[in-house]
């Protein structure tokens, strides 16, 4: 048999040209396919090799990362894995480590410590879940319970308690919850923590998401080890106990110094004046948190990382400034580092003081460790730094990692960090006489300096909020220009003021001074909230969008060369898989007390037959709007609704129904293409395919697609997997 060649050299000597250069052609790309890798896969390859090589001083910033990374592997998971994989756990960490320590300081070194970091992650979240592991209220009931009072915040026209050890009729020891959270009626004198009382309650187990992706209560309240929620009937009875006893008076400190602010304030002022300095938020009016919510000054009214660094850093200047005023001392000692120490007791009193939560233990972790860089001569502001507070904060709540609390905060100070990071590497070389030149007003610097430090703190946060928001403040920035330097010169200074006066019966001018600058604060929110367009409500996302979105941001912050601008493209990948996602057409609850409907417009019409402020904002928050319109009897043309149901045209033969009584149920299996039953058989007769109420029920709520006469249904249930706070 002749060979190929020797087939194309007798077809040119026969004049055969066109076709010799096609076939010779065509026999070149085999041989081309034939190769195991392309040239040009491996020289891009190699080019990223020597990038990350490059860059090696960077990588321990990527420890949180690849640590973060084992830890949503661990809640991705619809079961949960078995103690027993600790064991192999602690062996893969093991392995993965001593094989990063043979590979030298290449590549495999990064894999393999980024592989021992991932499974660390993964078993830190099992283990975290088998420390708080508790009981859970088997079913709601009325129950009297006796428990020793652990909070007592204000709450409207009551007091909202948290109950810990706890005696509870009808169940065993073993079976009885760590905590309950009940809501009273308000007593005179109020119920203080350490008080042990006994009351009569309805109380049930913390409630999961109640539509698909939407926010699970039932996980966060697993986690504080909350067994069950619910509200008194009539008023507990005293049985025992001081409010001075054990470590209360702490907490009664805090209700002394939160009913203070707001007796001498007085009005919105002094319930906002009493969440800064002890954390106590309840007391805060409802329109007021509209108004911050819609202004982008949300922030303000939690203590978190801006109100501990205010504390720190306030304390911080201040005693670093009276101890230069004494020579003696200022020759012996560098000043910075006495006054690092006491603002590193002042930073801790304030946790204390704002009740240990987990946002405020973050924020002085992050505080706590700038100061102990500022005490062994480290810059304070440097993103490893960061990471190492990023690590022991997942170190000891992993959880957190999926609340938007964590994810803001590092994300806004990530964005600063580095930002200001690359400001200095472009302005190296540039003379000291070109930075006084171009300094013209002082003033002007400033206010510039922190309306870029807002923006860049909204761009980093910005995807944070719409996901777990689904809104965006179009006014944040300009709220934030006013709102941060009031806080951050004013009001919290003359609060931390105010509480070291307060044991003197010196504090009311301090707390009327701070009251004035909150109401400023106040006051621009709601000018804020009245202009056109204030917010943005978007529908939610799917979690994949925010994760390349972030994996985007870390690639370009992290990394300081110029191949950090590959960044760009996942998170142009995340923004594409925002506008790509369609929202569910309708939602519902698993009771069916509430559907809500979207229409092409993007408005949303709600059936509410139980009214119930908590599930209404939550179908509002799913439907991605802030209102919707009541379609109880209402005909618009493709929505026709009656007492007896709905009827939902979607462009096909035959149309959706929701059936509301039993007769209206066997008239919709017979002219409809699908039908929710909420009362009446749990299913159609006839076969049509129907969603009845004791499958809903099981689903713990339902989100429906329509195509045509075809429904697509995603179930809570089947998001939630079989985990210890899904029981």
């Amino acid at each position: 048999m002749q060979q190929p060649a020797a087939i194309l050299a007798a077809w040119r000597r026969r004049g055969l040209t066109c076709l010799a250069a096609g076939a010779g052609a065509w026999d070149g790309a085999r041989r081309n396919a034939r190769r195991p890798v392309p040239g040009d896969l491996l020289r891009l390859a190699r080019g990223f090799a020597a990038r990350v090589m490059a860059e090696r001083e960077r990588w321990p910033i990527w420890a949180p990362v690849g640590f973060g990374a084992g830890i949503l592997v661990y809640f991705a998971l619809s079961f949960e894995p078995s103690p027993l994989l600790l064991a192999v756990l602690a062996m893969g960490v093991a392995g993965a480590v001593g094989a990063a320590r043979k590979q030298g300081n290449g590549l495999g070194r990064l894999a393999w410590f980024a592989l021992a970091l991932s499974l660390a992650g993964f078993a830190t979240a099992q283990l975290r879940t088998l420390s708080v592991d508790a009981p859970v209220l088997p079913r709601a009931s009325v129950y009297t319970v006796e428990g020793t009072i652990r909070t007592a915040e204000p709450r409207g026209s009551g007091q909202r308690l948290l109950l810990e050890d706890l005696v509870v009729e009808r169940l065993e020891p073993q079976a009885t919850p760590e905590r309950v959270r009940l809501t009273i009626r308000a007593m005179d004198p109020p119920l203080l923590p350490g008080q042990r009382i006994s009351v009569r309650a309805r109380l049930q187990p913390p409630s999961g998401a109640l539509i698909p992706g939407g926010f699970d209560f039932a996980q966060r309240a697993f986690f504080e080890q909350l067994g069950g929620v619910g509200f008194a009937y009539g008023y507990p009875e005293l049985i025992g106990g001081a409010p001075s006893l054990g470590t209360r008076p702490v907490a009664n400190l805090r209700y002394a110094i939160a009913h203070r602010a707001e007796s001498v304030i007085g009005g919105a002022e002094g319930a906002v004046a009493a969440a800064l300095l002890t954390g106590l938020r309840a007391s805060i009016p409802e329109e007021v948190w509209r108004h911050m919510q819609v202004a982008g000054l949300a922030h303000l009214l939690a203590i978190s990382g801006l109100h501990m660094t205010l504390v720190a850093g306030t304390v911080f200047v201040a005693c670093r400034f009276l101890f230069s005023l004494f020579p003696a001392l200022a020759l012996r000692l560098v000043p910075k580092k006495p006054a690092a120490c006491v603002a590193l007791l002042a930073a801790f009193a304030y946790l204390l003081l704002a009740g240990a939560t987990v946002p405020t233990q973050r924020a002085f972790m992050m505080a706590g460790i700038a100061l102990l860089a500022v005490l062994f001569d480290r810059n304070p502001l440097s993103l490893r730094l960061l990471s190492y507070a990023a690590l022991a904060v997942l170190v000891m709540m992993p959880e957190s990692l999926l609340g938007p609390s964590f994810q803001m905060s590092f994300a806004a100070v990530v964005g600063l960090i580095s930002f200001y990071e690359w400001q200095r590497r472009q302005r190296r070389g540039v003379p000291p006489e070109a930075d006084r030149f171009q300094l013209k007003s002082v003033i002007a610097v400033y206010f510039a300096g922190i309306l870029l430090t807002t923006l860049i703190a909204s761009i980093a946060t910005t995807p944070f909020a719409a996901y777990h928001f689904q809104r965006i403040a179009t006014y944040g920035a300009l709220a934030n220009l006013v709102a941060v330097p009031l806080t951050a010169f004013w009001i919290m200074p003359t609060g931390l003021l105010a509480v070291m006066l307060m044991p003197f019966g010196l504090d009311a001018l301090a707390l009327t001074l701070m009251g004035h600058g909150i109401g400023i604060v106040l006051v621009v929110a709601a000018f804020m909230t009245d202009l056109p367009g204030a917010v943005i409500d978007i529908t939610p996302w799917p979690p994949l969008s925010l994760l390349s979105m972030v994996l985007g941001m870390l690639w370009l912050c992290l990394w300081q060369a110029e191949w950090r601008r590959w960044g760009y493209l996942p998170i142009a990948f995340g923004v594409l898989l925002t506008l790509v996602a369609r929202p569910p057409d309708l939602m519902i609850d698993r009771r069916g007390d509430f559907i809500a409907f979207r229409v092409a417009s993007g408005e949303a019409h709600l059936l509410e037959r139980n009214r119930d402020n908590w599930l209404r904002r939550q179908m509002l928050q799913g439907a991605g709007v802030s209102e919707g319109m009541p379609f109880l009897t209402r005909d618009d043309g493709r929505l026709r609704c009656d007492p007896l149901g709905c009827v939902i045209e979607t462009g096909a033969r035959r149309p959706l129904a929701v059936s509301l009584t039993a007769e209206a149920a066997i008239e919709d299996c017979r002219l409809a293409a699908f039908v929710i039953i909420l009362e009446g058989p749990e299913s159609c007769a006839d076969g049509t395919p129907a969603l009845g109420s004791r499958a809903l029920w099981r689903s713990a709520g339902a989100a429906l697609w329509f195509n045509g006469e075809r429904v697509h249904i995603s179930r809570v249930r089947d998001g939630a997997g079989e985990r210890p706070w899904t029981r």
